[in-house]
């Protein structure tokens, strides 16, 4: 469905993760330790939203348990600044790397039923795309219940999939992305098995 022809849903959560699902993640014990205070209880300041998968008897999110780009924007940058950096000192990489994609495969999904495709949420993809990518070399010797690389290129797949419908979207705007040569090129190396993908870019 293009963007003009929906009618939008504009988010209002100002919070990393909307207060009811925090307590709701505590009350059922599904806080990680990325997000929970000395106590065990939930911390307010370092929860974010997880991913939730759509079902078709799910109702349409209300405005506020969706993140609006600013929130999208601090989660993002949370992730970057406190998470990431912990890869380095993490005993197990797996639960690492599983609260990172869980976490920005929620910023995807709030961006798709927002149907943003602004610059600003280029950029929240962009960075997202560009986790998986250095997830699929650094993890690469994992064991396989700790880091399935197919699925990793699968999520990967999905950025650029994003990416490229926005950079459409946006070119016909007259606006540019700075960045859309690599990832265009990203994409082409990832199906270079078509015979035809060169052709169709």
């Amino acid at each position: 469905m293009r963007v003009e022809f929906a009618e939008k849903l504009a988010g209002t959560c100002k919070d990393m993760c909307p207060e009811k699902e925090r307590y709701m993640r505590e009350v059922q014990r599904q806080l990680t330790s990325y997000e929970m205070a000395r106590d065990g209880e939930v911390d307010h300041l370092k929860a974010i939203k997880a991913y939730s998968r759509s079902s078709a008897d799910q109702e349409e999110p209300l405005p506020h348990e969706l993140r609006p780009t600013p929130t999208l924007e601090m989660s993002m940058l949370y992730i970057l600044h406190n998470i990431i950096p912990r890869e380095e000192t993490s005993e197990d990489l797996g639960n690492w790397y599983n609260f990172v994609w869980d976490r920005t495969r929620s910023i995807r999904k709030d961006i798709t039923q927002q149907q943003l495709f602004d610059i600003r949420a280029v950029n929240l993809m962009e960075k997202c795309a560009r986790f998986h990518i250095h997830c699929s070399s650094r993890l690469s010797e994992l064991d396989r219940h700790a880091f399935d690389p197919k699925l990793n290129d699968e999520n990967l797949m999905k950025c650029l999939q994003s990416l490229e419908h926005m950079y459409t979207d946006l070119n016909l705007m007259g606006q540019t992305c700075k960045n859309e040569p690599e990832f265009r090129a990203y994409q082409i190396l990832m199906n270079l098995n078509e015979g035809d993908i060169l052709w169709y870019f």
